[in-house]
């Protein structure tokens, strides 16, 4: 599990009111729409665990067939802005798609085991329809973007040199997982119709794309005036309030009946307002829980909707006041203590997640034995690490928000004496923590999301502009895609 809360916070926080914002169907919908940073980055990672699975299922091609399956490969399945692209250049992104849903199938409907052609994604729509539709979606925006790129005379020759190497590094370490070869590891990822050579030309065309954009983001500045004013429109926006609550839940399964719905929540609501006739009498709100769940959060954040935390950030609220917020599936007490801006600094580290402090000691010492570099630990962190959330990118935490993380592991990283480049272990209810200690942000945490809306806003707007009335032009060949 990963050292962020979120798990943790998805089932004690949605007994509070919080919505999961994880509907599967309509944010893999919504997902379309997003503009920014779409598939450019390394995408090999997020799909390589599936390798193993792939390779088994008999995705792999044939010796006799390679031939006529190069020939396929090689024809022209796309046009887009202008240019020709191949069976096995869609093949690349139709992969990526697909991977993911094979991966988290059950969670959206979709069987893996069975043909995507032959599934219904909506009326009228297959899955396949759906994931060839995503993919020239994500192609069509990273061509225009790789073209402007060029058109421009962008030199992004660092940055997609350093892609092909760490996704071909990737590939090989994952195929000598399953026995598997480069070229058939890439088969069983991405169908019989990949190749080594598309598989590096998207990698590389999708690393100068997103290096482009993150040159045109890292070219916007903001002045202090200008994130006061993002501030001035939307203060609740870098705010947190300190809160406790009690949460009171019916825990009836889907089938129960109406009566009984409406019963247990009458009877989690009672339990809610014992807890604030306690309070009113002198005890904590911690010791008047009873058998419901007790919690305490300092920074909450606004980045989700809830009664509780609408409460909790009206306008009006002063400390000591108290309520009783229906939530989903019961009822909440909530005790408000404030409402502050986030002036912190965020702070970034590296951690390694392992399950036994045995196992922490050993990886820290190994580490401390070598030249003990931030690379070094990333890379430790990329082999080592059983947080699949942050292992792929070298166990990196960035600009930490507080609140937002397990206690342990955020007072070690949030600890005032702290210095880069320092290490130790941390104790979790995930497990045990090898930490490493990147660096604090100059800035406090509101300015550093400040500048970020203003730069997502900024980002979009040229992202639009480059890529809004793109094209893709799907020619015969695109019936041996997927």
């Amino acid at each position: 599990m990963s050292a962020s809360r979120e798990k943790k916070a998805r089932q004690e926080l949605n007994e509070s009111g919080y919505v999961d914002p994880r509907k599967a169907r309509e944010a893999e919908e919504k997902a379309k729409e997003r503009r920014s940073t779409r598939i450019y980055t390394a995408v090999i990672v997020a799909f390589v665990l599936l390798g193993v699975v792939l390779f088994a299922s008999g995705r792999i091609q044939a010796s006799n067939e390679a031939k006529e399956t190069a020939r396929i490969g090689a024809e022209s399945a796309v046009t887009i802005d202008g240019e020709d692209f191949s069976v096995n250049d869609v093949a690349y992104y139709y992969g990526s798609i697909y991977n993911t849903f094979a991966n988290n199938g059950s969670s959206f409907g979709f069987d893996s085991s069975k043909s995507a052609r032959e599934q219904q994604y909506t009326e009228g729509k297959t899955w396949h329809d759906y994931f060839l539709e995503s993919a020239l979606d994500y192609m069509k925006e990273s061509v225009a973007v790789a073209h402007a790129a060029e058109a421009a005379g962008f030199d992004g020759a660092e940055q997609m040199d350093s892609a092909e190497q760490s996704n071909l590094s990737m590939v090989d370490l994952y195929a000598s997982y399953s026995g598997a070869t480069r070229a058939q590891y890439l088969t069983a990822m991405f169908g019989k119709y990949m190749t080594e050579e598309a598989f590096v030309r998207c990698v590389r065309r999708n690393a100068l794309a997103s290096a482009y954009q993150q040159s045109y983001s890292d070219s916007l500045t903001y002045s202090a005036a200008d994130l006061q004013a993002a501030y001035d429109e939307d203060p609740d926006a870098y705010c947190s309030v300190d809160i406790e609550y009690v949460s009171f839940t019916t825990g009836l399964s889907s089938d129960a009946t109406d009566a009984e719905k409406s019963a247990a929540m009458e009877e989690a609501k009672a339990k809610a307002e014992a807890v604030l006739a306690a309070y009113a009498e002198g005890r904590s709100f911690e010791e008047s829980a009873g058998d419901g769940t007790y919690t305490h959060l300092a920074h909450a954040d606004r980045s989700v909707t809830s009664d509780m935390l609408t409460w909790a950030f009206a306008a009006d609220r002063t400390e000591g006041d108290t309520t009783v917020a229906e939530q989903s599936s019961g009822y909440v007490a909530v005790l408000f203590h404030s409402r502050s801006r986030d002036d912190y600094h965020p702070v970034t580290v590296r951690h390694i997640l392992v399950e036994d402090e045995a196992t922490a000691e050993e990886i820290l010492a190994n580490f401390k034995a070598g030249d003990a570099t931030e690379s070094d630990f990333a890379a430790l962190a990329s082999t080592k690490s059983t947080d699949s959330g942050t292992a792929s990118n070298g166990g990196l935490v960035s600009n930490m928000r507080k609140g937002a993380y397990v206690q342990p592991f955020e007072d070690w990283s949030f600890d005032p004496s702290r210095q880069s480049g320092d290490t130790g272990i941390v104790e979790s209810e995930y497990g045990f923590h090898v930490m490493y200690f990147v660096e604090t942000n100059e800035l406090p945490y509101w300015e550093y999301k400040a500048t970020n809306t203003l730069k997502s806003s900024a980002v979009n707007d040229w992202y639009d502009a480059i890529t809004d009335g793109v094209t893709a032009e799907q020619l015969d060949a695109i019936e041996y895609v997927g």
